[in-house]
């Protein structure tokens, strides 16, 4: 009879649950609720048109909030600007992404155009944090206004 197998709280993985360790990330943290960590928790920076400022500050208070709570993905949701040129919002946030802002709590960033299922980025990510397949949804596939910030599993 074959070992069951769970997902890795940590790296998302599959894991033996008779293995001590994962063998992917060395995690041996519990399998409790692995799965609803990589489920993406939504943050929309968009709603009400806020000016930058106020936009960032609505991360920043979400990243707090999920502070120690384990949860691994985030959608970000900073629009792509009515011009179709990209607005302020999707511009300054990628630049902070770039910049390394968050970096405390932010370890990986996959902006939308990089979430289409034949890019190597996206065969990449999937490979590395195998949990995240049904949490990339069709909207948010090859979408510039949409972006998936990966945590660092100790934020």
């Amino acid at each position: 009879m074959p070992n069951p197998v769970a997902v890795c709280a940590d790296c998302g993985n599959p894991r033996n649950l008779m293995a001590l360790d994962c063998p992917f990330c060395g995690s041996n943290e519990s399998f409790i609720d692995s799965d609803s960590k990589w489920r993406c928790q939504v943050i929309n920076l968009e709603s009400n048109m806020p000016l930058v400022e106020e936009a960032f500050e609505r991360l920043h208070l979400h990243l707090e909030k999920l502070r120690g709570k384990g949860l691994r993905a985030i959608k970000v949701i900073h629009g792509h600007g009515s011009s179709g040129r990209g607005g302020n919002i999707r511009h300054e946030f990628r630049q902070a992404m770039e910049n390394g802002l968050w970096g405390e709590a932010i370890i990986e960033v996959y902006f939308g155009e990089m979430l289409s299922p034949h890019l190597p980025q996206y065969q990449d990510l999937l490979k590395t944090f195998p949990a995240l397949k049904n949490s990339i949804t069709k909207d948010m596939q090859g979408n510039p206004g949409i972006t998936l910030l990966i945590l660092d599993k100790n934020y």
